[in-house]
């Protein structure tokens, strides 16, 4: 640690000075030489206001001894260890900002202790030239007789679509139905989802999480299991066989895509104590890729604007694919 100094006030300014020995130094530092001897280690930043204070990993001591200005710029190692302050705070809540009524109307609908089973499912419909991608999930909640108790469908916003991610999402939201404390077993047909369980969520927290898709919805699951003291299973069932609730359940899934698009937030959907947002959507992809895409998309407009192409008229003219 080391204090600092901004060369100006300026909200847009990012170089620093480093401390000659300010007021708020104690008296035994505040002597440019005794800095020199203790670069690293001056007593200031102890007084500083937090709201005044920049954190910023460096392990090149010697530039603050020579007196040297800096200029500071992010990295990934950086906003990574950012988030890591986040993600492995268990004490944190879940973010009150990001629910909705939508949210407090599914968490008043809370299932009995002597619920004992979820059947989950997802169903995903692909765009095409008629229709846009729809993505629907289901669950069904059975006591240890094997009796129903409740089960529900919803149809999911069309937000980074994949089958995946509707499988995901109904083991979401049948955990999000559980009492505190619940010890449940979650039968599923997708393979996929069992696999990246045991990597995401029964595995301790690792940021190469972060750069998987879906990571937001993972890490929801992981922090309603925690904050709900949960005990949950899951089991293989066989695809299209004759388990009669996962028929079931996949009959609902692929029913709710008759019903109307939810005019709900994604972020509605997000437990994650820390999240990343784009024109109000979540990012729940790997960070670089998005940016990587939002880069190629200026580009494309950028060509696309182009007084060789706006001459002959309107973009729609061309195939740009």
């Amino acid at each position: 640690m080391s204090h600092w100094l901004p060369v100006s006030t300026s909200a847009d300014e990012r170089s620093y000075n480093p401390c000659p020995g300010c007021a708020l130094n104690i008296p035994a530092l505040s002597m440019k030489s005794a800095i020199r001897q203790r670069c690293n280690s001056e007593k200031c930043f102890f007084n500083v206001i937090l709201s005044d204070t920049v954190g910023y990993p460096t392990r090149n001591a010697k530039v603050f001894a020579a007196y040297l200005p800096i200029t500071l710029s992010t990295s990934w190692s950086y906003a990574t260890s950012l988030a890591l302050v986040h993600l492995t705070n268990a004490s944190l809540p879940i973010s009150s900002a990001l629910a909705s009524s939508f949210m407090d109307k599914i968490e008043d609908d809370v299932l009995p202790l002597s619920v004992q089973s979820l059947y989950t499912d997802g169903s995903f419909h692909p765009a095409n030239d008629s229709s846009p991608s729809s993505m629907t999930s289901a669950w069904i909640a059975l006591d240890d007789d094997g009796l129903v108790l409740e089960s529900s469908s919803m149809h999911l916003p069309s937000y980074f679509p994949s089958a995946l991610r509707s499988e995901i999402s109904a083991v979401l939201l049948g955990l999000n139905a559980l009492s505190r404390d619940s010890s449940i077993s979650i039968h599923t047909d997708c393979s996929q989802l069992i696999s990246l369980w045991t990597r995401f969520v029964d595995a301790p927290f690792s940021p190469k999480l972060l750069r998987e898709p879906n990571h937001l919805l993972w890490l929801s699951i992981r922090q309603l299991i925690m904050d709900r003291n949960l005990n949950v299973e899951l089991i293989k069932v066989p695809a299209h066989g004759d388990d009669i609730y996962n028929i079931q359940a996949d009959s609902l899934a692929k029913d709710a895509h008759s019903s109307l698009q939810p005019t709900v937030s994604p972020l509605a959907f997000c437990y994650a104590p820390c999240l990343l947002t784009f024109n109000s959507l979540p990012i729940d992809m790997n960070i670089r890729h998005f940016l990587r895409s939002i880069a190629d998309a200026r580009a494309l407009l950028s060509f696309c604007s182009l007084a060789r192409f706006t001459a002959l008229g309107s973009p729609s003219l061309f195939d740009w694919a």
